[in-house]
C-alpha cells in the first residue's frame, strides 16, 4: 500500500459505513406498521377554509351521531352500531353513511367500509383485532346535505369461550 493512502481509504470506509447505517434505519422505520403520514396531509392545510365550513354546516344541520362497539373476536371483529338523529331528535333512516375506522396504534392501516341501514339505526361488523382506542371517522349524506364527525371509541375483546 502507498504511504498516505490511509486517510483517504479511512474517509470512504466511514461514509459508506454511514450510507449502509441510513439505507438499515430507512428500512426498518418503513417497515414500522405503528408509523403513519396523514394522507394529503398539504391538501388538506390548503382546504383548511372548507373544513371549517364543514364544521359550521355540521352545527347547522345539528344532527348528532352515536356510535358503540361491541367486543370483539379475531374471527368475527366487533359489531359497529350507530345511532344517527336530527336535530329534534328523530331518527334519520335514509342517509348514507360511511366510516374510515383505525386502532390508534396502527394509524395506516385504515378499514373504509358504508354502514347498513338496521332496525336500530346503521351497522357494520368491522375487523377489529386490537384492543385499545380505534378513531371512527364518519361521513354521512342525505340528499344535498353532508355531515361528519370523529368518534374514538375504546375495544373491547368478547370473553373467551364466545
Amino acid at each position: 500500500m502507498k504511504r498516505g493512502l490511509g486517510w483517504p481509504l479511512g474517509v470512504v470506509a466511514i461514509l459508506a459505513a454511514t450510507v449502509g447505517l441510513n439505507i438499515w434505519v430507512f428500512r426498518v422505520a418503513s417497515d414500522d406498521p405503528s408509523f403513519a403520514i396523514e394522507p394529503n396531509y398539504y391538501q388538506k392545510a390548503v382546504d383548511w377554509d372548507s373544513t371549517l365550513a364543514q364544521r359550521r354546516e355540521n352545527l347547522a344541520l345539528g344532527w348528532h351521531l352515536s356510535p358503540t362497539l361491541g367486543a370483539f373476536t379475531a374471527r368475527q371483529g366487533a359489531h359497529l352500531q350507530v345511532t344517527l338523529t336530527d336535530a329534534a331528535g328523530a331518527a334519520i333512516p335514509d342517509a348514507t353513511v360511511k366510516v374510515a375506522a383505525f386502532f390508534n396504534a396502527r394509524a395506516n392501516d385504515i378499514i373504509d367500509t358504508t354502514l347498513v341501514r338496521d332496525s336500530a339505526g346503521y351497522a357494520v361488523n368491522l375487523p377489529v383485532t386490537h384492543g385499545g382506542v380505534w378513531e371512527l371517522q364518519f361521513d354521512v349524506t342525505r340528499g344535498g346535505k353532508r355531515f361528519t364527525s370523529t368518534s374514538r371509541i375504546e375495544a373491547i375483546p368478547a370473553p373467551s369461550g364466545t
